[in-house]
């Protein structure tokens, strides 16, 4: 059961146990201090050009994020588009369909690129975008796989985390812990780092998972549960981890943003403070980005989370994570808008509009600029220095 109810936020949460019972969406009902403010009048002194643009296909959704992998990008769309292009000027170097309709992708190392299908089928494609073999995780998914060192990992919406091999398909191992009543649907990515993947899991928790057996290796408990209702106590990592020297940052819907340095089974938290995001935060120089789940724009130290700026301007309006990228932190939002906003005090410098859609998709940090996924089923690279 998806409960779809959160005006313009794109957030969704799935009941995976017991049964919740609501008279319509009346719980979910939005009061007028949850709407999207309007788009505010400011002065505007930039609007970053788009340096190219590539058609992948239609439509967009949680479970998907351009993977930029060396000179190319690789992304899909929920008709089943899957494409790979040049970084350097978005040239189409091949485009094909999976004939099936999507719900994530893409997870690529350079020589195949992998996306999930509605219906839990995965399906990997060779260096050439022929299908090289196809599996089934244990229900849908809405997670981008990751792949690396021959292994690709799938994390279902089941939070049963499978690793296949990369060559063949073949399922390697499987990870599931207790799942929470509610959880929280939103983007969410793993990264793979010195042989593990880190891998959400129920709760507020991020662990690390051994590429060829799945074993756990630690576990980080980065969103304490705080709340006492089931909804109230609803709290997962979000995002991708970042990561920085031996330790890692990540943020958490109604838990925490912080920094932690693993161990063999824990980790020691070196800062933590309560934060609420719907998408994760990123890293430029020595600061943390992130957009809070009321549409709050912030720049917090990476040392001690420290806030250094935050941006309220755009309030509710459903932002995507917030990228710094050369003097520009650029964050997308539900009407289709990239906003350009001052990375030395997060003053509002400027707006781009992509086509009207909701961008879900996260922005990328290149070294060609910002790459935007469009909720119209684009790719576009803007030129920032």
């Amino acid at each position: 059961m998806t409960i779809q109810c959160t005006s313009r936020r794109f957030l969704k949460l799935t009941v995976l146990a017991g049964v919740l019972a609501l008279g319509g969406c009346g719980l979910f009902s939005t009061p007028s201090q949850f709407e999207p403010v309007d788009l505010t009048e400011y002065t505007q002194t930039t609007v970053p050009a788009a340096s190219w643009s590539a058609t992948i296909g239609s439509g967009s959704g949680v479970g998907f994020a351009p993977a930029v992998v060396g000179d190319s990008v690789y992304a899909a769309t929920p008709d089943g588009s899957v494409v790979k292009v040049a970084l350097s000027n978005g040239a189409v170097q091949w485009k094909t369909s999976t004939e099936k309709n999507l719900s994530a992708g893409v997870g690529s190392d350079g020589n195949i690129a992998v996306v999930a299908a509605g219906d839990g089928t995965i399906i990997a494609l060779d260096a050439a975008g022929k299908k090289l073999w196809t599996a089934k995780a244990s229900t849908r998914v809405s997670t981008p796989p990751a792949v690396g060192q021959g292994v690709v990992v799938v994390r279902a919406d089941d939070y049963r985390v499978q690793g296949f091999d990369a060559a063949s398909g073949e399922l390697l191992w499987n990870y599931q812990r207790t799942n929470a009543a509610l959880a929280l649907r939103a983007v969410t990515r793993m990264i793979i780092d010195k042989g593990n993947v880190l891998v959400a899991v129920p709760s507020g928790r991020l662990v690390a998972l051994d590429l060829k057996t799945g074993r756990l290796q630690w576990d980080i408990l980065a969103g304490p549960i705080r709340g006492m209702t089931d909804l109230d106590s609803v709290t997962d990592v979000v995002g991708a981890p970042v990561l920085v020297n031996n330790g890692i940052c990540v943020a958490t819907y109604q838990g925490n943003a912080g920094c932690y340095t693993p161990g063999r089974g824990n980790a020691q938290a070196l800062w933590s403070q309560p934060f609420s995001s719907a998408t994760g935060v990123t890293l430029n120089n020595n600061s943390l980005y992130a957009t809070g789940i009321h549409g709050e724009v912030t720049r917090m130290a990476l040392g001690n989370g420290q806030q250094q700026w935050v941006n309220q301007v755009l309030k509710n309006r459903g932002l995507t994570n917030a990228i710094s990228n050369g003097n520009i932190v650029a964050v997308g939002d539900y009407e289709g808008y990239i906003h350009y906003l001052s990375d030395a005090d997060g003053h509002l410098l400027g707006r781009s509009e992509f086509g009207g859609e909701s961008i879900v998709s996260p922005l990328t940090a290149t070294a060609q600029g910002i790459l935007v996924q469009t909720g119209a089923g684009n790719l576009v690279m803007l030129g920032v220095r």
